[in-house]
């Protein structure tokens, strides 16, 4: 009877169901029947005895309070009221978004005056490109002159002998 009694305190015990009584007669319960329980009752009483003995060494120094109290100060007061790293890392931060404010734009600008640059080259190019064909498909009209240009030559050379003729004689007379 008394194993079961210790069993259903057990499971009172573990909900929280147990009162201050009742707990301590379940203690003392287990104290005294140490040899004879088993499983998980004898785990109990073992761990609430370990617990006992803790208990009667542990002690605290009667400054504890006060030494506590000191700590609890300490950390509440802010040992800086200027942290300067903050400080610091605030203006590196305010000096990159500066930076970057002012370097987007110009790399912005850099692109369209690329951009610019390409397309200038790419018209200057079909306009040099139109000018060569322009000037080939002349070319061919050229050849013709040139043939004229070679006949008046050879009419030239043939009929110039007799004009230096002519002049010899025309100064003899």
């Amino acid at each position: 009877m008394a194993l079961e009694k210790l069993e259903q305190w057990l499971e009172k015990y573990w909900l929280g169901e147990l009162s201050q009584v009742e707990e301590m007669q379940f203690k003392s319960e287990l104290k005294a029947n140490k040899g004879s329980l088993k499983g998980e009752l004898k785990q109990m009483a073992e761990w609430f005895e370990s617990h006992e003995e803790v208990k009667e060494h542990l002690r605290l120094d009667d400054d504890f309070d006060e030494k506590v109290m000191n700590k609890i100060h300490q950390k509440s007061q802010p040992k800086d009221s200027w942290n300067w790293m903050k400080v610091a890392a605030s203006i590196l931060v305010v000096f990159a978004l500066g930076f970057f404010a002012w370097w987007m734009p110009q790399q912005q600008e850099q692109k369209q005056l690329a951009q610019q640059e390409e397309k200038a080259y790419k018209e200057a190019k079909a306009t040099l490109e139109l000018m060569a064909s322009m000037m080939n498909h002349g070319k061919k009209h050229l050849s013709s002159l040139e043939m004229i240009n070679t006949a008046q030559e050879k009419v030239k050379n043939t009929f110039q002998p007799d004009r230096k003729e002519n002049k010899k004689e025309g100064q003899d007379g």
